[in-house]
């Protein structure tokens, strides 16, 4: 009996050949190692037809044979094992912040091979992006040695509104007033490969969906939170039915703007004029409090405890609205932020549940992002992988 997975489509046509090789290459892909009788039985397809389909994925270089299976208790020819061939290609995903380029280098198994956290100033032109993101994709391709030829495609996050279909910026922090911000025809100057740009929210719940625990979850927002000296900024990423919902202009997920940041969070919303932090001795101008400052101080400091309740009741805020809207499974909160675990996430569930957001009859979950800081450079490439394993296989 066919797994109901899949829906393979049978003829003779060339194009169905390429979708059921498609499909094929994504189950090596996800379900690796796998042998050919096991992927006979999760399509439905016949074990000739999946024998040919490997074959040719092999002879194009997207997959490999990895070992020998054990046998089953009837014995018999032990079965082939095939896995995705990583250093096949690779792709980069790139986060762009207001001082801080975070970037990562990944094959096409979604391994990590190398990851880079580059200080840059503050942006002043659209050339200054374009410089910073060449010298960063040449110097982790360098890192290991890998040549620009192998470089399948560039994925970037940033911050504000995005165009995705034409890859501009239409609207971010980045710049002071330089928007629209054509940067994928600016980059493609100097790339002939695919380059995508996403809005950072919606590219930090894509790497939910592709590297962490949300591969099964349905419906959830992920609230991604940006906060330190200079910014504070929450963006929500809208997964409905398995795919990110945009909108009709394609610009759905943005919340609230808000001129905030560390110290005025603090000063304002806190009552604080300085802070202690290292066991009530010493005094930190908060000019100078970071966000790791107050993550360190949890438990030992009242300063950064009301802190991170002025931050949960802010992300309640915003989360009100969207709760009623939408009624997810789950809200997914992320960032650097998210490492404040109990102190952030317990006033974000007593302001909801105040409000009489979170009944029984919703089971809404509120969860920590099950990936670290780099998940809107790891949404990025997998932007580039999913595009990769959507395409057609070239059918022989």
């Amino acid at each position: 009996m066919m797994n109901d997975r899949f829906t393979i489509l049978t003829g003779n046509h060339r194009l169905l050949k390429s979708i059921n090789s498609t499909v094929i290459r994504d189950l090596v892909r996800t379900d690796s190692p796998i042998s050919g009788a096991q992927l006979a039985k999760i399509t439905g397809m016949r074990p000739s037809t999946v024998q040919k389909i490997l074959k040719n994925l092999e002879s194009q270089g997207l997959v490999t044979k990895i070992g020998i299976g054990a046998s089953t208790k009837m014995g018999g020819r032990p079965p082939t094992l095939w896995e995705i061939c990583g250093h096949h290609g690779y792709a980069i995903g790139i986060q762009l912040e207001m001082n801080e380029i975070r970037a990562v280098l990944v094959n096409l198994k979604s391994q990590i091979i190398a990851e880079q956290q580059v200080a840059t100033d503050r942006f002043a032109s659209i050339h200054d992006i374009e410089e910073q993101i060449i010298i960063v994709i040449k110097d982790i391709l360098q890192s290991k040695n890998i040549d620009r030829q192998q470089l399948l495609g560039i994925g970037i996050g940033v911050s504000g509104l995005v165009d995705v279909t034409r890859g501009i910026i239409l609207r971010t922090s980045l710049l002071r007033h330089a928007s629209p911000i054509p940067l994928r025809e600016s980059l493609q100057k100097h790339y002939d490969i695919p380059i995508y740009i996403e809005n950072d929210a919606n590219a930090a719940a894509l790497a939910e969906k592709w590297f962490g625990a949300r591969k099964k979850t349905d419906h959830f927002v992920f609230v991604l939170v940006v906060v330190d000296k200079d910014v504070f900024g929450i963006g929500f990423g809208l997964v409905l039915k398995h795919d990110i919902y945009r909108g009709a202009n394609m610009l759905a997920g943005e919340a609230t703007p808000y001129d905030l940041n560390i110290k005025k969070i603090l000063r304002d919303q806190c009552g604080f004029r300085d802070a202690h932090f290292i066991n009530g001795q010493s005094k930190i101008d908060l000019d100078d409090v970071h966000l790791s400052d107050l993550i360190a101080a949890i438990d030992e400091n009242p300063v950064a405890k009301d802190f991170f309740d002025s931050v949960g009741k802010i992300i309640a805020d915003e989360l009100t609205a969207v709760i009623n809207l939408l009624d997810p499974q789950m809200i997914v909160i992320g960032g650097e932020i998210a490492a404040a675990k109990g102190s952030l996430f317990k006033p974000v569930q007593d302001s909801l549940r105040h409000r009489g957001l979170l009944l029984a009859e919703r089971q809404i979950d509120i969860v920590p992002s099950s990936l670290p800081v780099n998940s809107v450079s790891l949404g990025a490439v997998s932007i580039i992988l999913q595009q990769i394993f959507q395409e057609p296989v070239k059918a022989m």
